[in-house]
């Protein structure tokens, strides 16, 4: 599963990095501090966020919204692959903004909000539809299965509200991009590997 799991992952670094290079354009200048802030930062923000979701559902709902079928932690409410798979997102979100910024528009937060709940669902689709040709299992499987299992809608509204927070967060790290960026990582390693 060790080799299998690393062609994974380099499968979806360059799918990623293919994404990325279709959402830029020549014009766009990469900024390595920032880029490497918005890693950190989803590496973090993603792992916590998945335990604290899956705590509320069984809470409220007495069942979890998804179990990690691959190298779980915390229950199967994330899992160390969960780490490099948010910072992978990291890397997608940030030439995402990057691009709704060009445009100038009004409402830019609410779009990139709006635009990363859907992201983020297809891009969950996608990663499960792959991993289960790659590794012969969904990286994580969800209970709810009106989208057969490889996401759901429950999640929708989750990361509408992720999406907001991220960018009132964003705006903020952007006075210290290499602090936030490697405080981030360092909050999320812990909490993945260490936890």
């Amino acid at each position: 599963m060790d080799t299998k799991l690393v062609l994974f992952f380099l499968y979806l670094v360059a799918a990623v990095y293919i994404a990325g290079l279709a959402i830029a354009d020549r014009s766009t200048k990469v900024n390595i501090r920032e880029l490497f802030m918005w890693c950190g930062v989803l590496a973090m923000i993603g792992g916590i966020s998945e335990v604290a979701i899956n705590s509320f559902c069984r809470a409220v709902f007495d069942s979890p919204l998804w179990i990690y079928h691959v190298t779980p932690v915390h229950y199967g409410d994330t899992s160390i692959f969960a780490f490099f798979q948010w910072s992978l997102y990291g890397y997608h979100l940030y030439f995402v903004h990057k691009k709704i910024r060009s445009f100038e528009l009004k409402y830019e937060e609410y779009i990139f909000a709006f635009l990363l709940s859907v992201d983020a669902l297809l891009l969950e689709m996608f990663v499960n539809v792959s991993s289960n040709f790659f590794l012969d299992t969904f990286v994580f499987y969800y209970i709810p299965g009106d989208i057969g299992h490889l996401t759901t809608i429950f999640v929708f509204p989750f990361y509408l509200l992720g999406g907001a927070i991220l960018t009132g967060m964003f705006k903020r790290f952007l006075n210290d991009p290499m602090f936030f960026g490697t405080l981030s990582y360092s909050i999320a390693f812990i909490f993945v590997f260490l936890a």
